[in-house]
C-alpha cells in the first residue's frame, strides 16, 4: 500500500505532466498559427510524450493500490513572440518537471517506499533526454536568431523528426 504523502505528490506529478502536456499544445497552436508546421510537429510530439508520462503515472498508483484523484489542469498562462520564446519556455518547462521529479524521488526514499524509488528511475532518465533536446534545440534556434532563411531550415528539420519512441510500461 501507498504511503499517503506519496500517493499525493504522485497526483500533483500527474497534473505536473498534463500541465506540460497542455504547455506544448499551446505551443503547437502557436507554430500553427505562424504557419510554421515542422515546428508545430515537433512540439506535438513533445505533448504526446508528457501524456504518456502521466498514464504512466496513473498506471503506477492503481498497480499500487492507489486512489486516483484527476486535478483540473490550469490553462498556460504565458504570450510567446518568438520561435526562441516558445523554446526557451521548453527548457522551463523541462526543468521545472525534473525538479518535481527529484521531489518526488525524495520523498520515497525518506518514506521507503522502494518500489516507488525504482518506478521513478524511468523518470529521471527521461529527463535527462528532455532537457538535452530541449537545450540543443533551444542552442539551435538562438544560433539562427532572425535568420528567417535558417529558421525555415530548422523547421523543415524539426518537422521530419520522428516520433520519441517512449514505452507506455
Amino acid at each position: 500500500m501507498l504511503d499517503s504523502a506519496i500517493e499525493k505528490a504522485i497526483h500533483q506529478q500527474i497534473n505536473n505532466e498534463l500541465q506540460a502536456w497542455y504547455t506544448y499544445l499551446a505551443m503547437v497552436a502557436f507554430f500553427e498559427g505562424l504557419h510554421l508546421n515542422g515546428f508545430a510537429t515537433f512540439m506535438e510530439h513533445q505533448a504526446r510524450e508528457e501524456q504518456i508520462h502521466a498514464h504512466r503515472l496513473f498506471r503506477y498508483l492503481l498497480d499500487r493500490g492507489g486512489q486516483v484523484e484527476l486535478q483540473a489542469i490550469p490553462a498556460p498562462d504565458f504570450e510567446l513572440r518568438s520561435v526562441a520564446d516558445a523554446f526557451r519556455l521548453a527548457v522551463e518547462s523541462e526543468k521545472r518537471n525534473t525538479r518535481a521529479i527529484y521531489e518526488l524521488y525524495e520523498l520515497a526514499r525518506s518514506k521507503n517506499d522502494y518500489a516507488t524509488i525504482a518506478a521513478l528511475q524511468w523518470f529521471l532518465d527521461e529527463q535527462v533526454e528532455e532537457e538535452k533536446l530541449m537545450t540543443e534545440a533551444l542552442g539551435l534556434v538562438e544560433f539562427a536568431g532572425e535568420d528567417k532563411s535558417a529558421l525555415l531550415t530548422l523547421n523543415s528539420q524539426f518537422g521530419n523528426r520522428k516520433p520519441p519512441q517512449v514505452s507506455e510500461g
